[in-house]
């Protein structure tokens, strides 16, 4: 691969891109503690008690997650701004989406119910208040989203690898089996939330959004190690604790994500911007797996991990050492390329 435009970006740049990001999320928290009551009342009116405060924090997350990640981090890239019913389908999407994710994990409905509820939401009949929450907020968003059709495609296609991460509940699901849902269920996420933007990415963008994607979910593995092992799910980096494996495909993706990046015909500040805040979340799920690699010495198999403290096993990031750290990783990060 050729050289990186982004061996420039100083720690100057990225401390700023942080400050100003840390700045956005405290504004964000105060305006969806305001907008989100009201656009609930407005779109699924008498169901207040369907969203206890546990929910509304998890639709927050999913809410900051995809708008400051994906959605304005790809509008800014592009030169492109974000407007008001972009951002109200960002925030339904939001919405949507833990409650999906609910009821596809409590299996109430069978396949040929999740199939007609995908495919013809205006025929199906629910059975149960929470897919009929589901039902409504989902014909919302098909009536305001210019591209619906991709939509419901991308929603059927992160269905489809959400169940397939059930198998992730078996020991005997394969090392290859893993890293196509760890890449794949995050990608198909991500793709929903490009679906509701009025301008989808192009091609080589979506190159760029896979290796993100990828990265963002084995960020969130790495971070799970302790609450997966308890709750009996299996992950690449508690079933196949290969660590020194992993870091060498996670720097191949990040290394594949700024070459591609570098190529898009955007300005060099704009892609810069872009790569320090991808990167701010995979530079923590390098420091998870550094840490997970020091600590599991000796350690080979999910039965020893499960012995071990959470203390251990969870990456603190609240450490002012810490979070220097960090820094430093999302401007290394940043800059990596290979010859």
């Amino acid at each position: 691969m050729h050289k990186s435009h982004f061996t420039s970006v100083t720690s100057y740049r990225v401390l700023n891109r942080m400050l100003t990001l840390f700045w956005r999320v405290k504004k964000q928290e105060r305006y969806i503690k305001n907008y989100l009551p009201q656009l609930l009342a407005e779109v699924a009116p008498g169901n207040d008690h369907a969203f206890p405060p546990p929910l509304i924090t998890r639709i927050t997350k999913y809410w900051q997650l995809s708008l400051n990640i994906i959605c304005d981090n790809l509008y800014q890239l592009t030169g492109k701004k974000l407007n008001v019913e972009e951002q109200k389908r960002i925030i339904l999407l939001s919405v949507l989406g833990p409650l999906f994710d609910d009821l596809l994990d409590e299996r109430v409905l069978n396949n040929e119910q999740i199939d007609l509820l995908l495919a013809k939401p205006e025929e199906y009949v629910p059975v149960n208040e929470a897919d009929r929450l589901v039902k409504k907020i989902y014909l919302e968003l098909l009536r305001l989203t210019p591209q619906s059709t991709q939509f419901t495609k991308h929603l059927q296609e992160a269905c489809y690898w959400q169940q397939a991460s059930l198998k992730q509940l078996s020991p005997n699901i394969t090392e290859d089996e893993l890293h196509q849902i760890t890449y794949n269920k995050s990608y198909y996420a991500i793709l929903l939330y490009c679906a509701v933007l009025d301008h989808y990415p192009n091609q080589e963008t979506l190159k760029v959004v896979y290796h993100v994607s990828g990265l963002m979910q084995l960020t969130n593995d790495a971070f799970d190690v302790w609450k997966d092992v308890h709750n009996g799910i299996y992950t690449l980096p508690n079933l196949y604790p290969n660590f020194e494996k992993l870091q060498q495909q996670f720097m191949a993706d990040v290394a594949q994500i700024n070459h591609t990046l570098s190529q898009l015909p955007y300005t060099v500040k704009a892609k810069q911007t872009y790569a320090i805040t991808v990167h701010s979340l995979h530079a923590m799920g390098w420091m998870a797996l550094e840490q997970l690699k020091e600590v599991t010495t000796g350690i080979s198999t999910f039965a020893e991990l499960s012995t071990m403290s959470r203390k251990t096993l969870v990456c603190d990031m609240d450490s002012i050492q810490q979070k220097m750290k960090w820094l430093k990783h999302i401007r290394r990060l940043t800059n990596y390329h290979t010859q």
